[in-house]
Parts: C-alpha cells; sequence; structure tokens
C-alpha cells in the first residue's frame, strides 16, 4: 500500500534527501497501492476537469483567505453562536477554547473546520491529523488576515452508526493488534451518539485499555484521561468532545446536538422540509453529471428521500416526502407538512441533517473558510455545491485532510535491519519470509535448481528419443516431466517452510513492524486508534506532530519520529 521508499533515503515535500529520523517524507498518492478516486486526484492536482464539481482556486492559503472574505457576506448570529460554543468547552474545562470561542463574535472572525464521528476513545489516528490540520491552518490564516480565525471540530453527534464507533485497535504490550470494543449492557439500535449514554461497562473497557497498552512514557497519563472522559453517565459523543478537548487545548470542538445551537440552525432545515429536499434534487443532478464526466457518485440519491433526520420512538429515522406528507421510514407514521414544520419548531434537537445537508447547517451557523475534509467527504461537497448556491451559503475551500504513516524508532530499526522498504511490507508477509529463506540458504536454492535443470534435460532427451521413434510417446513423457518437477517443488516449499521455522523471532519482528505500519494491510491511520499512540508517548506527541505535519501537502506523508 506504501511505495518503495527506504527507511533510511527519501525525498522530502521539495524531492530533497533526507535521513532516517529527521524530517517527513512525501509518497505521491498515485504510487498508493489502493488508488484514490480520480476525483479526489483530479482535485489534489487542480485539474479544470474537477471544476465543475468542487470549488475552484486551490485549497492553500491564499484560496482559503479568499473563502473568508466570502463567509462574512451572509447575516449569522455570531454573538449568540459563539456564547454557546464558549459555553461548551467551559463544560469541558477548557478555558483556552473558550476563548477562542467568542473570537468568533468579533467582526470579520472566520473558521477552519474539520469534523469526525465521535469513534471510541478518540478514533482513528486520521482524526488526530484533521484536528491538528485544523489548528494549524487557522494559526497561518489569522496571521495573515490580521483577524481571528478559529479552529473547530464539529463532532458528528447526531450520528447514530454505533458499529463504526464502538470499538478502536491499538498495537498492545507484546507488539500484537487488540481492538477493544464497547459493548453496553442494552444495544443502542438507532440512537444517536449524543443519546448513547455510557454505562458501566465503560470501565472494563478502559481498564482492558490500561493492561494492553505497553508500559512506556504516556501509559499512565493517558489511562488517567481516558478515564476521565469515558465513565458511566456521560454520552458516546461527550465522552469523545472531551477527550479531544484535552488532547487540542485551543480546539474549539462543537457538539451541534447542542439545545443553545439548534435553534439557529432552524431555517435552514425548515427551508429543506417545506421546499422538499431541494439539496436531494439538486444532488441527484450532480451525481448524474459526476458519472457522465467518468466520476463516482459518493451519495447515490434515492427519488423521494430528505436530507433530513427525526428521532422518532427513541430513533434516529431517515423521512422521505410525498406530495404534501411527509413519511418517516421505518414506521407508519405519516406527518402533514405543517404538523412536521411545526414538529421541528417544538423540538429542534430531534431532527439532524444527513450526509448531504450536513456541510450546509455547518456553513450556514459559521463563518467557514476551509473545511479540512477527507476523500469521502470530498465526494460529498462533488454533489452539493448547487445546493449551496440555492441556499445562498457561501461555500468554503476544501482542504484535502493530511495523510499520515508515522515510523517510530523501533519500526525504523526493524526495516533497516532487515533492509526493507516500505513497499516490501504491502505485500504477503509470508512471501517475504519465504525470501529471506532462499537468500539465507543459498545452498538449498542452488541445489533445487539444479534438481530442476537435470529434470528439464535429461527427460528432455528422453522425450527426443521416444518421439523420433513413436511421436505417441511424448505427451506421456512430458507428463512425467511435469509430475518429477511438482514433486520437486513440493519439496522446496516444504525444505523452505522448516528452513522458515528456524527463524521465528525474524518472522515475528516482520509481524510487529507490519502490524504497526500497515495493521491488517491497511493504512496505519485507518486501521489504528489514536489513543494507542498517545499511549505511549504522552500528550507531548501532539505539538511535536504538529511541527511535523505538513497541512498542504499533496500526498501521503511519511513521518520518523
Amino acid at each position: 500500500m506504501l511505495s518503495s521508499l527506504s527507511a533510511v533515503d527519501f525525498p522530502d515535500s521539495e524531492g530533497q534527501k533526507v535521513q532516517m529520523g529527521q524530517a517527513v517524507g512525501i509518497i505521491p498518492y498515485e504510487e498508493l497501492e489502493q488508488p484514490l478516486s480520480p476525483l479526489y486526484l483530479d482535485y489534489l492536482a487542480g485539474r479544470e476537469r474537477a471544476d465543475p464539481f468542487l470549488p475552484a482556486g486551490g485549497f492553500e492559503l491564499p484560496a482559503i483567505a479568499a473563502a473568508a472574505e466570502r463567509a462574512q457576506g451572509l447575516e449569522r448570529p455570531m454573538a449568540a453562536v459563539a456564547e454557546a460554543l464558549a459555553r461548551q468547552q467551559e463544560a469541558r474545562g477548557s478555558r483556552t477554547a473558550a476563548e477562542r470561542a467568542r473570537a468568533l463574535a468579533i467582526p470579520g472572525a472566520t473558521a477552519v473546520v474539520t469534523g469526525q464521528q465521535a469513534g471510541l476513545f478518540g478514533g482513528p489516528l486520521f482524526v488526530l491529523w484533521k484536528a491538528l490540520a485544523t489548528v494549524a491552518v487557522a494559526r497561518r490564516l489569522e496571521a495573515q488576515r490580521g483577524k481571528p480565525a478559529v479552529p473547530v471540530f464539529w463532532v458528528a453527534s447526531e450520528d447514530h452508526d454505533f458499529a463504526e464507533v464502538r470499538a478502536t485497535t491499538i498495537v498492545d504490550a507484546s507488539g500484537s493488534l487488540r481492538t477493544l470494543r464497547y459493548d453496553p449492557h442494552t444495544e443502542p439500535l438507532g440512537r444517536p451518539a449524543w443519546d448513547i449514554v455510557l454505562d458501566d461497562t465503560v470501565g472494563g473497557v478502559v481498564d482492558e485499555l490500561a493492561q494492553a497498552l505497553p508500559a512506556a512514557l504516556g501509559r499512565d497519563e493517558t489511562v488517567a484521561l481516558v478515564r476521565s472522559c469515558y465513565r458511566a453517565g456521560e454520552t458516546l459523543s461527550s465522552a469523545f468532545a472531551r477527550l479531544v478537548s484535552q488532547l487540542l487545548p485551543e480546539l474549539v470542538v462543537l457538539d451541534p446536538a447542542d439545545e443553545a445551537l439548534k435553534p439557529h440552525m432552524l431555517p435552514l432545515l425548515a427551508r429543506e422540509l417545506a421546499e422538499g429536499s431541494p439539496s436531494s434534487r439538486l444532488a441527484l443532478a450532480a451525481g448524474q453529471a459526476l458519472l457522465a464526466a467518468g466520476y463516482h457518485q459518493q451519495v447515490p440519491v434515492r427519488s423521494g428521500f430528505l436530507n433530513l433526520f427525526a428521532i422518532v420512538d427513541g430513533q434516529r429515522r431517515a423521512l422521505a416526502t410525498s406530495g404534501d406528507t411527509i413519511e418517516v421510514r421505518g414506521t407508519c407514521e405519516r406527518w402533514p407538512l405543517e404538523d412536521a414544520l411545526q414538529r421541528l419548531e417544538r423540538e429542534p434537537r430531534a431532527w439532524s441533517p444527513g450526509a448531504l445537508l450536513r456541510p450546509l447547517v455547518q456553513d450556514a451557523l459559521l463563518p467557514t473558510a476551509a473545511y479540512v475534509a477527507g476523500p469521502a467527504e470530498i465526494a460529498y461537497h462533488a454533489q452539493i455545491g448547487s445546493a449551496y448556491v440555492h441556499f445562498g451559503v457561501p461555500r468554503p475551500a476544501l482542504l484535502p485532510r493530511p495523510s499520515l504513516t508515522l515510523v517510530e524508532p523501533t519500526q525504523a530499526r526493524a526495516l533497516e535491519a532487515e533492509r526493507l522498504t516500505l513497499g516490501d511490507l504491502a505485500g504477503d508477509p509470508e512471501r517475504l519470509v519465504a525470501r529471506w529463506a532462499r537468500e539465507d540458504y543459498p545452498d538449498v536454492e542452488a541445489a533445487f535448481a539444479q534438481a530442476r535443470d537435470a529434470i528439464e534435460r535429461e527427460l528432455g532427451a528422453v522425450e527426443s528419443v521416444l518421439g523420433s521413434h513413436d511421436p505417441t510417446l511424448r505427451p506421456a513423457t512430458a507428463a512425467a516431466r511435469g509430475r518429477a518437477l511438482h514433486q520437486v517443488g513440493g519439496l522446496h516449499e516444504k525444505a523452505l517452510r522448516a528452513l522458515k521455522k528456524r527463524d521465528q523471532g525474524r518472522a515475528d519482528r516482520l509481524r510487529r513492524t507490519r502490524d504497526v505500519l500497515l495493521p491488517g494491510g491497511s493504512l496505519q491511520e485507518r486501521g489504528l486508534g489514536l489513543i494507542g499512540l498517545v499511549g505511549r508517548h504522552g500528550r507531548a506527541i501532539v505539538p511535536l506532530l504538529e511541527e511535523r505535519l505538513l497541512p498542504f501537502a499533496r500526498g501521503h506523508q511519511v513521518v520518523w519520529l
């Protein structure tokens, strides 16, 4: 999945050679074994082909500054929004973030935003990459404009996909992958993260984390931090928000389910409802245009569905529209449109936007200059450009989130000792171990090569002689040669398996190295949880990575710690 950059010598973002442990290397996305979508790559490269679907002008700082100015064109209740956000931060004990939140009320202020679902113990590593890039870009934007640029993390607390956020994976003290999973007494079927109250079983998952983490510098501090956030009585989203706030003190962590914020989202939600989901109609047309252009559509839009959800009978349910009637999917309920609008007004917290409407709700609420987005989020945006125009919401710049693989000293030494590249780890590890066996026992390889050559030579001669006397004997002779070669090949494989067992320690080190750098064969940032990294290094790893991370890189970063 990663290219063949060596462990000692590789190019940095400007093409210069750097030594292991000194800097950040960049791998072009096109060299990843599982390439990203053509739409994403075209957007990264600034190709005109992507311009009809995604914000033109790029995503460097000048483009973000221009978007910050456009964001000022929409009147928003920023004093109330800023105060509500500040109170959220104060409730988590984050005074620095509260100050940053109140800065949003200053005329000309803007926001740099990212977001993610409320994953267990902070979710995967890329959540940290998103947050760090958001803080870094906000600082640069503020320095350039001379006006507040506030980093905001939008917690997807209204999402109801519990299966996607209930677990995280770390590398345990033995060097093995360990998945930690929250199994509450009662499964929260269909409930949004803000409504999933952690029960006493969460303490057992924290205990398992404490036992699994290696005895490293940051273990005790990290376990104490997680225990203070993930405790019975907190919700899944509030625990996540508290943890992220503690790791990045100046990041404003926004929970959209806050009753103080919901009223400010109502105008856009009400229009989506009253107008029969214009966002869906426009996204459907955009999806067809994407397909015609040779791209994919991230969200297949079904006719009649709203980009809205409502909590009915304790579950977050999709809504559909039929004339002047709103259908609650999964139930027998039907609401006249006027009744649905009244319900929205009375109980705004029960309503939430779908994936294609959420960005517009966010940017109607906040003066967003840039959104730090993953590949899937950028694909969502390709379908909603017309919706920004329809609703009169200024569209922000889209900054592709950084993509990183961290190489820690233990893995760096293993790569160097075995003369391996990161690309070597992407293949079948058994084949790599077999390659080692062949390299370490050249006499065995030579003997089998000679045996194969002898069979080919001698039985080939027999086939030639017999064939000259009776051509019907050629097939039988060829078959005998094939059987002999097959038997020799089987013996060769058996010998390699036996030789590999003689160096099991080497194979185990390969497995451990691969589990850290390419867990389960996937990119590290997706396969491992951020809490494992913090558990090994403590909170000090966060500012260190902030220094190393390149927020505007156009490739996969390899960071040597």
